[in-house]
């Protein structure tokens, strides 16, 4: 689909109109500026799309609002209009989610942001939240000047009425589906403002138009079952007697040893195929559970977190505070929160525990509490443990200076003592690169319990790793080569720690050998997912610098992702030929790659942009200045993040791909003019080839004019240089591109 031709609103409208208003080639540009600018005008196409998410919330917002009773119908029709077709736009997205998903974060590094104002809009793999506004003004400037106060407006109003999720499956676009959204934003306007005199809610004239307020199995009036009502035309008896079933019918399954799986009663009557047949589900729902607790590709949940998110609506009544007990033991963002997020979220879980110990067979929603805290606590940061200060509930906290305070459960303070002990553990372990060390009893115990070893094993295994280690610190390959059968035995564990916490303290001669090992030991791996995903965090960490370590880890993370051949543990660089074995990807890292591309789409962009600037500095130079890395590193570094995102089909790939094409594809750009570019063009030369081959895999056929126009400059190519080689090399450029082409075609 050609996302040009897209009928916009006015702000996305002039957006486009500035990006087709682009040169081509730019003049005067450097060839890192010529990369940044094409980036920035690929992420300016994706922002098209967030402002629409934008736009919609806004307009729903504006429903709740100004919509009251005595709204005037030409007022109201504009406003549903403005909607509608916003939501029509959007659902030209190509591989669009079909729903949005409006929720509660209250995790904002703005500090400047209200918490209570801190919601995300999430559609498929898609993130809009206050933090990332800020980026989309500075791209487009005044244009998009009004989208922070009119998110604040909306946000601020969800606070308000106590919304910490809000639901929005799109409109198939027919009149019926239209309506059965207009409908339901009528009943919620008039919802919220009959709420506490629980009258019945009146769209208009007839028994059709009266919509009764429905109570949960709590006795608590229902949103969504509210909307069940209005949507089906059904009366309040009907409603009760389905409630009355739905909830006699989930307690008889809890008190079996079968167990529930639904949060909810309106969640089992949508997910009971016998009832949910005869009812049709309401576009909107308000403040699921199911929405705040439901991971990536979840389809259904367990029992026990079914039985988790019952308990955490019967004790907690605040929306806001539900959402975050939700988010301290189903979060996602572990590895980024600092010292009081975690002292708040251990609260949280301390409460939820305590009120599990409270009720009869609580036992199963107790294990499931802490095993997920558990997973998520060794993500978080050692740094993050170090800060925090913390009792058991039972004991008296003593306040101390610089300490952050807090009483948690019992088995908490177990487990929360066990990663501050950890990260002291992992401190030894890292200085005894450069010296002896004592190791303690605890040190040991920990390793046990971290690694899932008895003591002597982990005794065995400080001893392994010391030998890995000369006297002087330098790192000894053929130690480490004896001790791979025992490493392997732990991949989960001592993979992670040596990348993120040996990598860096190896002497720098011996950072080169140290990487080859470790690819060595991934190789060998079984489970190679959480090395995948250590690998990718590590990359991304900090998009606007380059780490020594980067170019290793991408040719790791495709090693593992394309399961190509055990035996390439020693290559330095990953091989061309890999790019036309897709038969080879592992499913798994591979969808979870896509995920992670696209969710981190910007870091993505933003670290493609600083590896070719400081490769465009090295041209100059002959190395980086800050780093001092050489030319050729970070030529094979941008050969390596071209081969990875030619993989996998993902918007973040095609855009970096076509950019690249571009550059590369230009003998005029001054990529060929700097001081080591002659030195190095069968190396700049190999890229484009990378380039056009990766747009193979995963592009399509509005990719075959950029194709076909490097073809056109093959002779300007062939006057780069005037050596048999370069001009051998230069000939082959038109079978790269008719290639690709006959590929991208035969695909489509």
């Amino acid at each position: 689909m050609d996302e040009k031709e897209i009928c916009l609103d006015d702000a996305a409208r002039q957006l486009f109109s500035q990006i087709e208003g682009l040169e081509e080639h730019k003049k005067g540009r450097s060839a890192a500026e010529l990369m940044a600018e094409s980036l920035a005008e690929e992420q300016k196409q994706h922002d098209v799309w967030r402002i629409l998410l934008c736009e919609i919330v806004h307009h729903i917002a504006d429903y709740f609002q100004r919509m009251d009773l005595d709204a005037r119908q030409t007022e109201e029709r504009q406003t549903f209009d403005q909607l509608s077709e916003t939501l029509a736009k959007l659902s030209q997205l190509p591989r669009q989610a079909g729903r949005i998903l409006v929720r509660y974060r209250g995790l904002s590094v703005g500090s400047d942001i209200p918490e209570r104002l801190d919601y995300e809009i999430v559609f498929g793999n898609m993130v809009v939240d206050l933090d990332f506004v800020p980026t989309m003004i500075k791209r487009h400037g005044s244009l998009l000047s009004h989208l922070m106060g009119q998110l604040l407006d909306a946000f601020g109003g969800f606070s308000d009425r106590g919304i910490n999720n809000l639901h929005l499956s799109l409109p198939k676009g027919d009149p019926d589906s239209l309506d059965r959204l207009r409908r339901s934003l009528h009943i919620l306007c008039r919802f919220y403002r009959v709420h506490a005199n629980q009258r019945d809610i009146v769209l208009g004239a007839g028994k059709e138009n009266v919509v009764p307020m429905v109570t949960d199995e709590k006795g608590i009036l229902s949103t969504n079952l509210t909307l069940v009502a209005g949507v089906n035309r059904l009366g309040a008896k009907t409603m009760r007697n389905l409630v009355a079933k739905v909830d006699a019918w989930m307690h008889k399954k809890e008190a079996s040893n079968e167990g529930c799986e639904f949060t909810s009663v309106y969640n089992a009557i949508f997910g009971l195929p016998k009832i949910s047949a005869q009812l049709i589900p309401p576009p909107v729902e308000i403040n699921n559970m199911d929405w705040l607790m439901r991971g990536q590709s979840e389809k259904r949940f367990t029992r026990e977190k079914a039985k988790v998110a019952r308990i955490i609506a019967s004790v907690e009544a605040s929306p806001e505070r539900a959402a975050k007990m939700i988010k301290s033991v189903y979060g996602d963002d572990y590895q980024k929160i600092n010292s009081q997020h975690l002292e708040e979220r251990l609260g949280l879980s301390s409460g939820l525990l305590q009120a599990i110990d409270s009720k009869a067979k609580g036992d199963d929603a107790r294990q499931e509490v802490l095993t997920n805290l558990k997973q998520r606590l060794d993500t978080v940061r050692d740094d993050v443990f170090d800060n925090l200060y913390f009792s058991r509930s039972e004991d008296c906290g003593v306040s101390g200076r610089g300490c952050i305070l807090g009483a948690v459960h019992r088995q908490l303070h177990k487990m929360v003592s066990f990663f501050k002990g950890r990260s002291a553990t992992r401190k030894k372990m890292t200085s005894m690169v450069h010296g002896t060390i004592r190791f303690e009893e605890h040190d040991y115990d920990v390793l046990s319990q971290d690694f899932g070893i008895d003591m002597d094993e982990a005794r065995q295994l400080v001893d392994v790793l010391k030998k890995c280690f000369n006297e002087k610190g330098r790192f000894l390959k053929s130690s480490f080569a004896a001790a791979l059968p025992r490493f392997t035995r732990y991949e989960k564990k001592i993979f992670e720690f040596l990348w993120r916490h040996l990598k860096d303290v190896v002497a720098p001669e011996d950072r080169t050998v140290f990487l080859n090992a470790l690819q060595l030991l991934t190789s060998r791996m079984n489970q190679p997912k959480r090395a995948f995903k250590i690998l990718l965090e590590d990359f991304l960490k900090n998009p606007g610098d380059i780490q020594f370590s980067d170019a290793k880890a991408l040719v790791l993370a495709n090693l593992i992702l394309h399961e190509y051949d055990k035996s390439l543990a020693d290559i330095e660089i990953t091989p061309e030929d890999i790019l036309f074995n897709q038969r080879g990807l592992n499913a798994e890292v591979a969808r979870y790659a896509a995920w992670r591309m696209d969710r981190d789409q910007e870091a993505f962009f933003d670290k493609v942009r600083t590896v070719h600037k400081a490769l465009c500095e090295a041209l100059e130079f002959g190395m980086t200045r800050k780093h001092r890395l050489s030319t050729k590193d970070l030529l094979g570094l941008e050969r390596e993040v071209y081969i990875f995102l030619s993989m996998i089909e993902t918007s973040v790939g095609g855009s970096v791909l076509r950019s690249a094409v571009t550059e590369y594809g230009s003998p005029e750009s001054d990529l060929y003019f700097l001081k080591e570019s002659d030195r190095l063009l069968p190396n700049l030369l190999q890229n484009l080839r990378i380039a056009i081959r990766g747009l193979a895999n995963i592009g399509n056929m509005d990719n075959i004019p950029s194709l076909e126009a490097v073809k056109t400059r093959e002779e300007v190519f062939q006057r780069l240089k005037k050596t048999k080689a370069h001009r051998d090399q230069s000939r082959l450029i038109s079978e790269w591109v008719d290639e690709a082409v006959k590929i991208i075609k035969f695909r489509s």
